[in-house]
């Protein structure tokens, strides 16, 4: 379980930090981006600002793993990203863009939850 709480903290802090220093890069670069409307720069910022507290949540966590708190408060923002998406591709989408967020988006923003599965509790200590 540390191991998984390493690399996908690691995934999505190194996320937030791109979202931060070069917003326009990571608008152009992250495919099926731009096709939502024109970048937002501030609007990218502060959700790079959540991705990074999450994989800093996520990175704590992985040198305590029996902490479920901290899993807890990353998968608020990430199980939340990933149902949302969920959501979203229930109404439409295709199977390239589907395919690309579950897994982008969908397999890393719930895979903390793993950790709250009976026996896991074991785990992560």
């Amino acid at each position: 379980m540390r191991v998984l709480l390493l690399i996908i903290g690691i995934y999505q802090a190194a996320k937030g930090v791109v979202m931060l220093t070069v917003p326009e890069i990571w608008y152009s670069a992250v495919p099926g981006v731009p096709e939502t409307g024109p970048a937002n720069i501030h609007f990218i910022r502060d959700i790079g600002l959540a991705f990074l507290a999450a994989g800093a949540a996520l990175l704590m966590a992985s040198r305590r793993p029996g902490d479920g708190r901290l899993i807890a408060a990353a998968a608020i923002f990430l199980g939340g990203h990933a149902i949302y998406h969920l959501i979203e591709m229930a109404h439409g989408t295709t199977l390239t863009a589907a395919a690309r967020d579950i897994m982008l988006i969908v397999v890393p923003g719930l895979l903390p939850l793993a950790a709250f599965l009976p026996g896991s509790a074991k785990a992560r200590t």
